[in-house]
């Protein structure tokens, strides 16, 4: 890939552009001087973010760390000689301060649902057992073995609701029914019955029917795997072995209720957000609607289909977003005498494409 050193320091107007051949290999201590230097560094490089990331956790590096693709998206090209104009600017790019929206906080104590048919999930359960506190539920079990001695509690039921997230799960089980101590050959169990309620930090679901929740694999602290693959169950147990503690989750979506269509005085006006949330982080709450940010995956469809600007995305802001993009073209331009180009264009144009 040429050289874009002189390029990116002529347009982003600054005399402390370094350049080099391998700064994540044999050049990685260049890496760490500057991470020891202070102040915010922006590399242009994606595909060893993981490194430099770890390089700059491990000297305590207190400055902003931004990345931009220059490779595949200027030097690996045909015209790359003359993408130094358009390294400039991605590099600028990347160097513009996003401000990080709002989080929250999705607590785990570890008390995990093992929702299955068979001894697989008993099995999950056992894996699970020396780092969590399990309960297997056993939904229209087959016939399963008793344990002599059980480490966790195994009960029947099956799970007619469920709702919440990870740290905060609730369900509503018919069919309940404990164990029978009496049970030799087959695992028997006593009168069952319907409505009992449970909670749960995390739900491992094998029970190989439909998933508990619309989008499922947007839900945090919800697992599931086919307890046939072995491969995937060993990779959804090893996940949820690991979801104790605190997680930070961005607010995806800033909401001002004041703004909201969704009713007046009892009549149901806008529903959009609602149809949309795959989800279904989004419920009617009076004259507007809530949005759970607990649940909330980030897709932006609400915020994109709202007709009053009541929902909004917040990641990034807007502002950033615009000063991104207006940094784009001045960059390109100070750095050369064509006007710039980012697609396929009209040869009049810069030449670089991509």
């Amino acid at each position: 890939m040429p050289g874009f050193g002189q390029s990116v320091a002529h347009g982003c107007a600054s005399d402390q552009i370094q350049s080099g051949n391998q700064l994540c290999g044999a050049e990685l201590d260049r890496v760490r001087n500057a991470l020891n230097g202070g102040g915010d560094i922006t590399i242009a490089c994606t595909q060893q973010e993981p490194l430099f990331r770890e390089v700059a956790q491990d000297l305590g590096f207190a400055g902003e760390l931004a990345f931009a693709n220059i490779r595949e998206t200027a030097g690996w090209s045909a015209q790359g000689a003359s993408a130094g104009p358009k390294a400039a600017a991605l590099v600028a790019m990347a160097a513009e301060p996003v401000t990080s929206p709002p989080s929250i906080t999705l607590a785990s104590n570890g008390v995990a649902l093992v929702y299955g048919r068979n001894e697989a999930a008993i099995e999950a359960g056992r894996q699970l057992a020396d780092e969590m506190n399990v309960t297997v539920l056993l939904t229209r079990p087959d016939d399963v073995t008793p344990n002599r001695i059980w480490d966790f509690p195994v009960v029947q039921g099956t799970i007619r609701n469920a709702r919440g997230h990870l740290g905060a799960f609730e369900l509503t089980i018919d069919d309940f029914a404990m164990p029978s101590p009496s049970s030799r050959m087959r695992l028997r169990f006593g009168a069952p019955r319907d409505g009992a309620l449970s909670d749960a930090d995390i739900i491992l679901d094998l029970s190989g029917g439909a998933p508990l929740f619309p989008a499922h694999e947007l839900r945090a602290g919800y697992l599931r795997a086919d307890p046939a693959d072995r491969a995937g169950l060993a990779v959804a147990i090893a996940k949820a072995a690991g979801l104790v503690g605190e997680f930070e989750k961005p607010r995806y979506i800033n909401f001002s209720a004041d703004l909201c269509a969704h009713s007046r005085s009892r009549i149901t006006g806008c529903t959009r957000c609602i149809n949309l949330c795959p989800t279904g982080a989004i419920v009617p709450a009076g004259d507007h609607v809530v949005i759970d940010a607990h649940v909330c995956a980030g897709c932006g469809s609400c915020a994109a289909a709202c007709p009053t600007g009541a929902a909004a995305y917040a990641f990034p802001d807007a502002a950033a977003l615009l000063r991104r993009l207006r940094t784009l073209p001045l960059t390109h331009q100070s750095s050369q005498t064509r006007r710039p180009c980012f697609g396929g264009c009209a040869r009049s144009c810069s030449p670089i494409k991509g």
